[in-house]
């Protein structure tokens, strides 16, 4: 069984939907980052920017002012380990990789920063597109969650910004796809996407985003993000059994553990998933 790496989040922010800015000052940060490491994630994803939905924009220059100090004080205390940067900013992006990060993840799949990949392939960094219409403050009007189908639609959508990073020298093996579970997506919308893994597949490696969102609030009638847990770890459950190449989840032992159960359970015990850096 192919190896389903493990992202922790740490957000930088004031306003997450999830953790409620425990991790928003650098200190916090930095130690929610090293926790996650020793608890097994195979890399780190920082944040200073909410999207959650009806988020407003941050200026670049104060989300460049939450995630480098972090990502150069992890980088410190962890030379090994691997940091993507959550941002749609290309300034920021090339901020946080100046300062060692080693991939952007853009929840916008290049949609707001014309230059991100540039910006990317200068660095010979990993990226990850994501798909969304609007931005976080607007993306759940009705008209943004509008498809006839889907799956077939996203999948439009990282073909077409996989060409364009290509062009602009983003190397495709470094390339990962999100379908943005929650962006401009409804409940059923979500399910959706996640019942046909094999589809999304065919566009390239696929990141799945689930952890604590609201449309499994709405399946288990649980409005509490922290109280999402077990739903979560039943879609990092599917994703493992449906090849995804990551999983993006703010409860990384629990994860680790899941799927240790899992590949022992399935006789594939030759990974020990989520080693950590």
């Amino acid at each position: 069984m192919k190896k389903t790496e493990i992202m922790g989040i740490v957000n930088v922010t004031p306003d997450s939907f999830s953790d409620g800015g425990t991790s928003a000052t650098m200190p916090a940060a930095v130690d929610k980052s090293l926790r996650l490491l020793d608890d097994g994630a195979d890399l780190i994803d920082i944040g200073g920017e909410s999207t959650r939905p009806g988020a407003l924009e941050v200026p670049a220059e104060e989300e460049i002012a939450r995630v480098v100090p972090v990502i150069l004080e992890v980088r410190r205390l962890r030379p090994e380990c691997v940091i993507s940067v959550d941002t749609r900013k290309s300034i920021v992006a090339r901020a946080a990789l100046d300062a060692g990060a080693a991939m952007v993840n853009d929840v916008s799949g290049l949609s707001f920063s014309p230059d991100m990949a540039a910006v990317v392939a200068a660095f010979d960094a990993r990226l990850i597109i994501g798909h969304t219409r609007g931005t976080p403050e607007w993306m759940r009007l009705p008209e943004n969650c509008c498809y006839s189908d889907v799956t077939a639609e996203v999948c439009a959508y990282w073909t077409a910004r996989a060409g364009e990073a290509e062009r602009e020298g983003v190397k495709r093996e470094n390339l990962l796809f999100d379908p943005c579970l929650g962006f401009a997506k409804t409940a059923e919308q979500d399910w959706t996407l996640l019942r046909h893994m094999a589809e999304l597949r065919q566009v390239g490696p696929v990141l799945i985003g689930h952890s604590r969102k609201s449309f499994l609030g709405a399946l288990l009638r649980e409005p509490e993000p922290l109280r999402r847990e077990a739903g979560t770890l039943a879609v990092s459950l599917h994703a493992l059994r449906y090849g995804a190449a990551m999983v993006r989840v703010h409860d990384v032992r629990a994860t680790v553990e899941a799927f240790r159960v899992w590949r022992h359970l399935a006789g594939d015990d030759a990974e020990n998933p989520g080693c950590g850096c």
